[in-house]
C-alpha cells in the first residue's frame, strides 16, 4: 500500500487553491493483516446501518447517520475499497445537496480523496504510476473495470470542487479531470446513471474549446447520457445550464427545465433523492433566466 493514500486528491486540491494551501499526505493505512484484525464484524455492521442510512439519504440527518457509519467502517478496516467507495459516494451527494458552493467543496474534496483511496485499492498499478509521478490522465489508462465508479468519483470531486473555487482552479485540474472522466467512461458509463457523461457534457460545454470544451463534443455527451439514463434529471439541469446557455438555446433551456417539473417522481424511485435535488436546481436555475439570455 502506498505512503500516501490520497496523494492526488490532495495534490489535485493544492493546485486548485495555490501553493500556498498546499496540504500533507494523509497518514498511511495501516497494514492489510491489520485490517483484517478483529474489528471486521464490527465493521460489516458500520457498513449496512450506512447502507440503511443512505437509503434515505435525502432527509439531512440519515445523509449525516450514514457519512458516520461508512467513516466508522472506513477506521475499523483501513484501506477497504467497499467502505471506501462508498463514503465517497455519500460524501458527493452531501456536496450535491449543499445549498452553496462553500458547503460543498469540502463534501466534493472528502469525496475525492475516499474515492483515491478505494482506487489505490483496486488498481495498484494506477497507484504506483500517480506515485512515480505520473500525469493523472495518463496513469488512468492502467485503471480497469473495477475502479470504473471510483476514477468517477476522484475526477468529479476534483473538478467539482474545483468549480466552486473559481475559473483558475478549474483550469489548473481540467487537464486531469477530463482524462479521468473519460477513462471512467471508457470502463463504465452507466455508473450513477451515466454519470460520466454528465459530467462530461457539461464540462465540455463549460470550457473554451481551446480547453478541451466545445458545444458538439458537449451535445454528444448529453445525447448518451439521456440513452443511457432516460430517467435521470441531473442531466436535464445540467444540459439547460451548460449546453443551451452556451448555444444561447432559451427554448431548449426552457422545455429542459419543464421535463424536469414534469418528470413523475415515483417513475425512478432509487434515484429519487437526486432528481428531489434536480428539481430543486431546476427551479434556482429558472430564476436567473433572464440573466442567462
Amino acid at each position: 500500500m502506498s505512503r500516501h493514500p490520497a496523494a492526488l486528491a490532495l495534490a489535485l486540491a493544492a493546485a486548485a487553491a495555490g501553493p500556498a494551501c498546499r496540504r500533507p499526505a494523509e497518514t498511511a493505512p495501516v497494514s492489510s493483516s491489520a485490517a483484517r484484525a478483529p474489528g471486521a464484524a464490527t465493521a460489516d455492521a458500520a457498513l449496512a446501518e450506512g447502507d440503511r442510512a443512505f437509503a434515505q439519504r435525502g432527509t439531512p440527518a440519515r445523509l449525516a447517520a450514514a457519512i458516520a457509519a461508512y467513516s466508522r467502517a472506513a477506521a475499523q478496516r483501513p484501506g477497504d475499497p467497499g467502505a471506501e467507495a462508498r463514503l465517497a459516494r455519500a460524501e458527493a451527494f452531501r456536496a450535491l445537496s449543499a445549498p452553496d458552493p462553500a458547503r460543498a467543496k469540502p463534501a466534493w474534496e472528502a469525496s475525492a480523496r475516499g474515492a483515491e483511496r478505494a482506487l489505490r485499492a483496486l488498481s495498484p498499478a494506477w497507484a504506483a504510476a500517480i506515485d512515480r509521478g505520473e500525469d493523472a490522465a495518463a496513469a488512468a489508462a492502467q485503471v480497469d473495470a473495477r475502479g470504473a465508479e471510483p476514477l468517477y468519483l476522484l475526477a468529479q470531486g476534483a473538478m467539482r470542487s474545483a468549480q466552486c473555487t473559481g475559473p483558475s482552479a478549474v483550469l489548473a485540474v481540467k487537464d486531469a479531470a477530463l482524462g479521468m472522466m473519460s477513462r471512467a467512461a471508457e470502463l463504465d458509463e452507466r455508473v450513477d446513471a451515466a454519470g460520466p457523461h454528465r459530467a462530461l457534457g457539461a464540462w465540455r460545454a463549460a470550457l473554451p474549446v481551446a480547453a478541451g470544451g466545445g458545444a458538439s463534443a458537449a451535445r454528444a455527451h448529453f445525447d448518451r447520457a439521456r440513452a443511457l439514463a432516460p430517467t435521470d434529471l441531473l442531466a436535464r439541469v445540467a444540459e439547460a445550464e451548460t449546453y443551451a446557455v452556451l448555444v444561447q438555446d432559451a427554448a431548449l433551456f426552457d422545455r429542459l427545465l419543464a421535463e424536469v417539473a414534469a418528470a413523475d417522481p415515483a417513475r425512478d424511485a432509487e434515484r429519487g433523492p437526486e432528481n428531489d435535488v434536480a428539481r430543486r436546481r431546476a427551479v434556482e436555475l429558472a430564476a436567473r433566466r433572464a440573466r442567462l439570455f
